[in-house]
């Protein structure tokens, strides 16, 4: 029978494992971003949109950024659903109104 362990024992292992790394003289150090060497490309070409030398640079997409002020007030995202008083279906009565 295994006893899984919950997130917060998990990092108290991690912590106490880097700390020992460190105490021992390990260095933590950032790296350059990566270049992978197998590469391909999403459109048919088959090579990559930018050179090793443009990503260590820092590639500026001609891709505009995301307008996230299209969020409209009103809508799901103002609604809290969880908590004590999740929204629950309520029958409707038959609409009388038109048709048999």
């Amino acid at each position: 029978m295994s006893i899984s362990k919950t997130p917060q024992e998990i990092q108290k292992e991690l912590d106490i494992k880097m700390k020992e790394f460190l105490e021992k003289g390990g260095k933590v150090e950032k790296l350059e971003p990566g270049y992978p060497i197998n590469i391909g490309s999403f459109d048919s070409h088959g090579k990559p949109s930018w050179s090793k030398e443009e990503i260590k640079k820092g590639v500026k997409s001609a891709a505009p950024m995301p307008d996230y002020d299209t969020y409209k007030k009103g809508s799901y995202h103002d609604y809290d659903v969880g908590g004590d008083k999740p929204p629950r279906w309520e029958k409707q009565p038959k609409n009388e109104m038109g048709g048999k």
